[in-house]
Order: structure tokens, then sequence, then C-alpha cells
């Protein structure tokens, strides 16, 4: 079985004090490397979270000290999973786009995942729980089943909508992905360095590729 988890940096919101970049990031691994990688956010809370700050049940990219950071990117970066990026620069979305925030997040998705290689019977998908909604999910997971029906002639694919709290796997991919959102909005590539050989594919997507597929 294969695993597959998604999560993604920025967000998708158009006015002035918004992001440049929206950034959608994907792990992938065999079911044995899932324990190794869920370990990592474990060795770091032993070895550089003070006592006092151990009540907090999280570790994100983006409020964490550089020494964590790099802690888990480097940890990381001896794993055998393999990342997906998709990288948006929203200043070149078409206007009625950005209406429909919903449907351009899953159609991103979608490219994601046709990079992957669906080589195994079953397909764990999981996606850091970010959509409140249960329509806007079931959207996301019908809509994914229908564009990836081909590669799923031989596989199952089973999708799961996790809170990152109880996920270590999708802790890690958030210090990858603000690594790499990072890279872009703040021109800082110090953290990308550490996995940016862990990236097999990196596609730039622009409005003319969402215009005539969404």
């Amino acid at each position: 079985m294969k695993y597959i988890f998604l999560d993604e940096s920025g967000e998708l919101g158009f006015s002035s004090r918004s992001t440049k970049w929206f950034i959608i990031t994907l792990m992938s691994c065999d079911e044995g490397e899932v324990p190794r990688i869920r370990r990592i956010i474990k060795r770091v809370r032993e070895k550089l979270i003070k006592k006092k700050l151990k009540r907090f049940p999280e570790l994100k990219g983006n409020n964490s000290t550089d020494k964590i950071r790099q802690e888990v990117l480097e940890r990381f970066s001896k794993t055998k999973a393999k990342i997906f990026v998709i990288i948006l620069d929203k200043s070149k979305v078409y206007e009625y786009l950005r209406k429909k925030k919903d449907k351009l997040y899953n159609y991103l998705s979608n490219l994601i995942m046709n990079e992957c290689s669906f080589d195994t019977k079953e397909i764990r998908l999981i996606v850091d729980r970010s959509k409140p909604k249960r329509s806007l999910r079931d959207d996301f997971d019908n809509y994914l089943k229908l564009k990836l029906k081909d590669k799923l002639s031989s596989c199952n694919l089973i999708i799961k909508h996790e809170n990152s709290l109880s996920e270590p796997c999708l802790q890690v991919l958030d210090f990858a992905s603000w690594s790499i959102f990072r890279k872009y909005e703040s021109e800082d590539s110090s953290f990308y360095d550490i996995i940016k050989d862990k990236i097999s594919i990196k596609k730039e997507i622009f409005e003319k590729d969402a215009k005539s597929n969404l």
C-alpha cells in the first residue's frame, strides 16, 4: 500500500494583504516508511522542545524556531519519501477563477496527484482537513476520483481528511511545504535547500492552464 499526504501553504485569498503565492505539496511514500516519518515529530520534541512548551500538541513550520525547522527538515531529508509540488502565482489567475477557490484548489490537487505513480492495489490519500464543510470535502473526493478514474482502474483510492494535530506525517509535510512557500514568498531558500533533493516534480501553474481545464 502507498500513502500520499497533501498539504498547502499560503492561501487562496486575493486581497492586497493576501500571499503572492499558493503552494500545494504532496508527499508520497510506501506504507513501511510511514512510522519512520511519524517518529520525526516525536524525536524533535524529545530533543528540542522545552518542558514548558510541550503542552502545545502540534508543531508547525510557520511558528517554530529555526532550530526546530532545521531539525525536522534534516530528518525528513533522510527518509525515502518523495515530494511533488504545485506552485501557483496568484497574480496570474483570471478574475473569474478567484471566485471559485474550492474548484481551483481541487483542480490543482488533481494536477499534482496525476504526477504520482499508482503502482499499488491501494492508495491512502490523507488530506489536511482545511475544508470546514462536509459538502466541500465530498466535492473534493468526488472530483479527484472522477479525474483519476483511468489511473484508478486497477487501484483503490481511499481519501481521508485528517486533522494534522493527530497525524504527525501531516506535521512533517507542513514543514516541507512551508520551506517551499518561503522560498517563493520571501525569497529565502535556506530551508528549501535542505529538502530540495526530495522534490521529484515541481510545476508552476498559470492561468492559461486552469482556464481550459476547470
